[in-house]
């Protein structure tokens, strides 16, 4: 079979995006032998070393500005010219006669909240789900994502299936990452011995400002705040939120925080707090359950499905809520213990091997049913 995956995230783009496409590449490839495999990257990227070799793997590079014209002018063009079996497109499926498509659809929040984006989001994200009903497949993050991709009509519940987000193995608890890795991050970011960690984007949906409340009104108030990431559209003023919540003393800004660092990084973290409105899958937090990290995390989204026993969970739009949950993790030991241990068991749960023979089977499955 001639399978076509769109991989323009692979180096920069979407964050879960480049997550995604990198960790299923690194495993789908290794597995992939028996078939002609064309990888789509972005032609102004075309410097950068692709670090996956194999006989079968052909690189394709098209323009990459723009995920949605890219997807919808440019690869199909190409993809007719190599007379390619199916697809695997991020989000916007173009319609190709005789070419088979599987749609990749992290999230649909932007139908069921359009408030936590902004309007030209709202307007670039519009197609998506015309184009995904007229897929042969629609692929998802959660059971979650799935119910609510089946409730705004994305496709019909038989060409709707999950494939299952993974944690790479490079998240490990502390004591299993070399000493000298944890003194360099823990003075380049000058992180305390105790801290409560966030790490993603930074935009209303996240929720930060009910958490920087929350800081506010926790007990323990000797323990630091770590933020790290960088403002995503509709942001709000972080800085002048501490500044009138009397934090200055007790937050920590990292601003983006590169990929190599995150492991070591989680892994010095006390508890990590994520209690975002509403998640697709939510990979931050099963990446601290893997490092050895307990969780406090929003009763919302597909949160309790992905972090199941190990999470504890708060109301989101409720400060004093998510105050006293990080409080209980950090007032009772054996609560902090048992959370720790059922996290590192339930992210093991996640694994992109596994994902990726998923989408091996997937591929099978669609290209071999008939138009």
């Amino acid at each position: 079979m001639k399978i076509g995956i769109d991989a323009k995230w692979f180096f920069n783009g979407n964050p879960s995006g480049k997550v995604v496409i990198r960790n299923l590449l690194e495993e789908f490839l290794k597995i992939s032998g028996h078939h002609q495999i064309f990888i789509f990257l972005k032609k102004e990227e075309r410097e950068l070393r692709f670090p996956f070799t194999y006989p079968n793997v052909t690189l394709i590079y098209v323009f990459g500005k723009n995920n949605q014209l890219s997807n919808l002018l440019c690869i199909p063009r190409i993809a007719k010219r190599l007379n390619l079996d199916i697809i695997l497109f991020f989000y916007f499926s173009p319609i190709i006669a005789g070419i088979k498509r599987i749609a990749f659809v992290f999230d649909a929040i932007y139908k069921s909240n359009p408030e936590h984006y902004s309007l030209a989001e709202r307007l670039y994200f519009m197609p998506i789900k015309y184009l995904a009903s007229k897929s042969d497949m629609v692929l998802t993050i959660s059971e979650t994502e799935k119910k609510r991709l089946l409730k705004y009509g994305f496709n019909s519940k038989d060409k709707i299936d999950v494939l299952s987000m993974g944690v790479h193995k490079k998240y490990k608890p502390k004591e299993y990452h070399l000493e000298e890795e944890v003194a360099r991050i823990r003075k380049m970011y000058h992180l305390p011995e105790r801290f409560i960690l966030y790490v993603g984007r930074i935009n209303a949906r996240k929720n930060i400002h009910n958490l920087l409340l929350a800081i506010s009104l926790m007990k323990e108030k000797e323990i630091k705040f770590v933020l790290g990431g960088k403002n995503d559209w509709k942001a709000f003023n972080v800085t002048a939120l501490i500044e009138k919540l009397g934090l200055k003393d007790n937050v920590d800004l990292l601003g983006y925080i590169d990929d190599i660092d995150l492991p070591v990084l989680y892994s010095l973290a006390t508890v990590f707090c994520y209690v975002s409105y509403d998640e697709g899958f939510g990979l931050p937090p099963i990446e601290s359950l893997a490092s050895g990290v307990p969780v406090v995390v929003a009763n919302a989204g597909s949160l309790p499905e992905v972090c199941g026993e190990a999470g504890v969970y708060c109301n989101p739009d409720d400060p004093k809520d998510i105050a006293q949950k990080i409080d209980s993790l950090l007032s009772d030991s054996s609560l902090y213990e048992y959370k720790k241990k059922k996290g590192v068991e339930i992210a093991k749960q996640y694994d992109w091997a596994y994902s990726a023979q998923r989408l091996l089977e997937i591929f099978l499955q669609v290209g071999v049913t008939s138009n």
